[in-house]
């Protein structure tokens, strides 16, 4: 029997991907293994979210975080949690940044070692080294998929976009209670300039976790989450307080017909956390 991993980020595309493929003929004879790696950082919603799709889709999903020991040479390993035991201070992040430092776009240390290094080591204590994993990106993201032959990507080969994604959500008895600009990692360094000045507009006490750690952990290496925009956390405090205009929900923008984009603002960077 063929053996797949489904990882699930906790976002609404990879928690239709778990749907699909518990339902689709393709992977009717899969023996399937449904895996979220919680950071400590992901939103409330997030996790209460991830919490109803396991319950209602019937998934029996298995939560990892991190187990990162201090010692160099010593790896990365994963610990079991659930629901109610989940990290959500950001301790498993920052427990990594005391020992590699502050991650950035060019050293994302957090996606390895939060994200894929305990979905995989879990799942191999389950499989065995031979497995697929489906990754949750979309027909409309096809830039993402990559040649690895052990990644399957149900959504890309099926033509499931970002529309057919959110318009499925209106239809369901629930969703994720958030806006796609907030989702996953809370103030994730990858997201747009103006995702993240919506954000600290919004929600100020958002940055207190990010900038504790560039102030505790930050040094001459690696002193700012943003490594290549020179705007420490601080910055962006002081960049919210002017006007601009807000990010807004893809799938509200689209019902109002306007543009999406007008700007370097928008710019952001893809990242593994947005499809495990």
């Amino acid at each position: 029997m063929e053996k797949i991993l489904v990882s699930f980020s906790g976002g609404r595309t990879s928690a239709f991907m778990c749907k699909l493929i518990l339902e689709h003929p393709k992977y009717k004879h899969f023996q399937k293994l449904f895996v979220f790696a919680n950071t400590g950082k992901e939103r409330e919603e997030t996790l209460n979210f991830v919490d109803q799709v396991d319950k209602e889709f019937k998934l029996n999903l298995v939560w990892v975080e991190a187990d990162i020991p201090p010692t160099k040479g010593e790896g990365t390993n994963f610990r079991i949690v659930d629901f109610e035991s989940a990290s959500r201070k950001g301790e498993p992040f920052e427990t990594l940044i005391q020992k590699f430092g502050l991650p950035s776009k060019y050293y994302r240390h957090c996606t390895r070692d939060l994200k894929e290094i305990p979905i995989h080591k879990y799942t191999k204590s389950i499989f065995g080294k031979e497995y697929l994993t489906a990754i949750g990106i979309r027909a409309d993201e096809k830039h993402r998929v990559g040649p690895d032959p052990k990644k399957v990507y149900p959504l890309a080969d099926i033509g499931i976009d970002e529309q057919i994604v959110r318009n499925f959500w209106e239809r369901q008895s629930f969703d994720l209670e958030l806006k796609d600009y907030e989702g996953n990692c809370d103030l994730c360094f990858l997201k747009s300039n103006r995702k993240k000045l919506t954000l600290i507009s919004e929600n100020p006490n958002v940055v207190d976790w990010w900038n504790k750690m560039e102030l505790k952990y930050g040094n001459e290496k690696q002193s700012k989450f943003a490594a290549d925009r020179g705007t420490t956390i601080s910055d962006l405090v002081e960049l919210a307080k002017n006007d601009f205009r807000k990010a807004i929900d893809k799938h509200e923008l689209r019902k109002e017909q306007t543009s999406l984009f007008d700007s370097e603002m928008d710019l952001e960077f893809d990242c593994f956390c947005k499809s495990t």
